[in-house]
Parts: structure tokens; C-alpha cells; sequence
């Protein structure tokens, strides 16, 4: 589904939010989630179904609609290994001749992003099943890796010790962020949500979507419970990113071994503004770890004084050996932040 269809159409949207905690939908699943008529939602789903994107199954009230899957595998996660889940797949879909695979730059992102993705279900998810489904067109090819374990979000908020699950968001998407640091270094999710054209990360009531088309992040509330964690991975048929270019993005060529971050300073967001000295320590933690951190304000509008002084100022004063930088602010922020460092 091209970006353009998905932007424009708030029923194609809701489809999409309910896709991503159900395999199939109904009329009246869409027009309650999207608050039109039965008939309106009827009319997308129709019309969706007969461009390939969804496949309708049923009649009458057990008429429903699920994605068009073109291969949809199911492992036993107890003793999987992501690299034999790999191979086969990989075959799989060079047996197929698929046009869309002669890029030669789409194989080396699917071989990270894929392995990256079974491997966390393996060791992090707890669960028992590992569902995995592939989506190709000619635009795009998509897959997406669904456990039934205790979610991704969940997981992280217990064993990290943070308020909520929404909080685990903001962790996971500084890199570096791992249940098991002896085993992982946390950079799994964090390369591949910037290797692929579109990234969906989903679980309990929450979804962390990357949007490199838009160069933006969100989180979108789901009325209805991801039980597990379901990625989704999308790959436009024309991309010219690479793996090393992702790489790049946490690592500086003037300062050999070390790291650089991004951080979006919404993801850390309570009400309406920031005004918590709080919730600057709560996007600051490890940050230390890094040699350089871009933080960025895009989207937000106002910010206290306190998350300032306390992110900028305190904190950079405890951790010389991390610069702070900052981009995408509005003249107010900008000002409140050069204010401050004159201080």
C-alpha cells in the first residue's frame, strides 16, 4: 500500500490499526474504528481486496477480510535457530523468481532485519510460536514475525523497571536498550527500524511506527490488545539504503569507537508539554554510553524550563564525555536552550 493511499484515507488507516492486533477483519470492525458507515467501510475493503492487498474469505456476517500473504510459515521458537528460519525462507523466495528481488541491495537489509527480528522472538519473547508471513508486490516487499509471548513493550518495562510500557518505547529507540545485555548489544531493533522503509513494532495496546518516507516517528494507541509482539518490516521495491549506511547512523568517523544516538524528544512526552526535571533523567538514562547525542524536539511545541536546565545543563555537566546536541527545535526552544548554556 503506497504511502500516499495510506496518509489520505482514515478508513485505510483504521484497517491497518486493526490488522496489526487481529489476522482478520469485518465491515463493522472498520466502521466502528474508523466511525463511518458499514457501507463506507464495505467500499475500502472492496476495494482494497480487488488491488491485492487484502483477500476477502466468507459470506453473509462471516464475511471477512485478512491480508494476501504470498508464504506463511510457523516454527516451534523451543531450539530454533534465526539463521536455518533464514535459509529457508531465503530459498523460498528465490524459487518464486520474484522480480522485486533483483535490487541487489534488498537481500543484505532482508538478511540483518530478518535474522535481527527471529533472533529477539527466540531469546526475548517467552513464547512458544513463531509465525512468520511474507507480503510482495511490485512496490514492496514486506514480512512481518508475530510471537504469542509476553510482549516486547511489557518485557522491557519489567525488566528495565520503567513506569509504563510506553516508557519502554522511548528506551528501545535510543539503541543499546536489552533484557539481555550479556547476550545482545540492543542495537537489533534500533538498525533495523532505520534499514527498512517503513517499521511497525506492536504490542499489548501500543505501536511504534518508523516512517522513513515522512523521516518521523509515532505511537498510536490500539483500542484492541496485541497479545505477543508483531514486526513488521516494509521494503520499497526501489530502496537505496544499505546496512552500513544504518550502521553509520551510531557511529562517529571523527571519533574512532565510539557511538552516536538519536533521540526523539516526543517519545518521552506527558500532557501537553514538558515541564518535569523527570522526565529529562528518564531520556537521559545511558545515554552515557554514547560519545554523541542528537536530540531531537520535532513536533513539540513548548518545553519547561526545569527539562532544559536539568538535560542540558546538570546532566551534561555529570557526563563531560558525552556532547549534547539538538536539532528541529522551534526559535522558543532554541532560545530557552542558549539561555540556559549561557548561564
Amino acid at each position: 500500500m503506497s504511502k500516499k493511499r495510506r496518509a489520505e484515507s482514515p478508513i485505510i488507516s483504521a484497517i491497518e490499526r486493526l490488522l496489526l492486533t487481529q489476522d482478520t477483519v469485518t465491515s463493522g470492525d472498520v466502521a466502528e474504528a474508523a466511525h463511518v458507515s458499514r457501507q463506507a467501510a464495505h467500499y475500502q475493503l472492496s476495494a482494497m481486496a480487488a488491488r491485492g492487498e487484502i483477500e476477502h474469505e466468507g459470506a453473509g456476517r462471516g464475511s471477512r477480510y485478512h491480508r494476501r500473504a504470498l508464504l506463511t510459515f510457523r516454527y516451534k521458537l523451543d531450539g530454533l535457530a534465526e539463521d536455518t528460519v533464514w535459509a529457508e525462507e531465503k530459498a523460498e523466495l528465490r524459487r518464486r523468481d520474484l522480480e522485486i528481488l533483483d535490487n541487489p541491495l534488498l537481500l543484505p537489509l532482508l538478511n540483518f532485519t530478518f535474522t535481527e527480528m527471529v533472533n529477539n522472538a527466540i531469546d526475548h519473547s517467552r513464547g512458544s510460536d513463531l509465525d512468520v508471513r511474507w507480503y510482495v508486490s511490485e512496490e514492496q516487499v514486506v514480512f512481518e514475525v508475530i510471537d504469542d509471548g509476553i510482549g516486547v513493550f511489557r518485557n522491557m518495562a519489567t525488566e528495565r523497571r520503567l513506569p509504563t510500557e510506553y516508557d519502554a518505547i522511548g528506551e528501545i529507540s535510543k539503541g543499546r536498550q536489552t533484557t539481555a545485555p550479556e547476550a545482545h548489544s540492543g542495537l537489533g531493533i534500533y538498525f533495523t527500524s532505520r534499514m527498512t522503509s517503513r517499521f511497525v513494532l506492536t504490542s499489548g495496546h501500543l505501536s511504534w511506527i518508523v516512517d522513513s518516507h515522512q523521516d518521523d516517528v509515532a505511537v498510536e494507541w490500539l483500542e484492541n490488545e496485541r497479545l505477543g509482539t508483531l514486526v513488521r518490516c516494509e521494503f520499497d521495491a526501489n530502496t537505496t539504503r544499505t546496512p552500513l549506511e544504518a550502521f553509520n547512523t551510531i557511529s562517529m568517523s571523527d571519533r574512532p569507537g565510539k557511538l552516536r544516538s538519536n533521540v526523539r524528544v516526543s517519545l518521552f512526552e506527558r500532557g501537553e508539554n514538558f515541564v518535569s526535571r523527570t522526565e529529562a533523567k528518564r531520556l537521559a538514562a545511558e545515554l552515557e554510553h554514547y560519545a554523541e547525542v542528537e536530540v531531537d524536539f520535532k513536533g513539540v511545541g513548548q518545553i519547561g524550563q526545569g527539562f532544559i536546565d536539568e538535560l542540558f545543563r546538570v546532566w551534561q555537566s555529570a557526563h563531560p564525555n558525552t556532547r549534547l546536541l539538538w536539532k528541529n527545535t522551534n526559535p522558543a526552544i532554541d532560545a530557552l536552550i542558549r539561555l540556559t548554556l549561557e548561564r
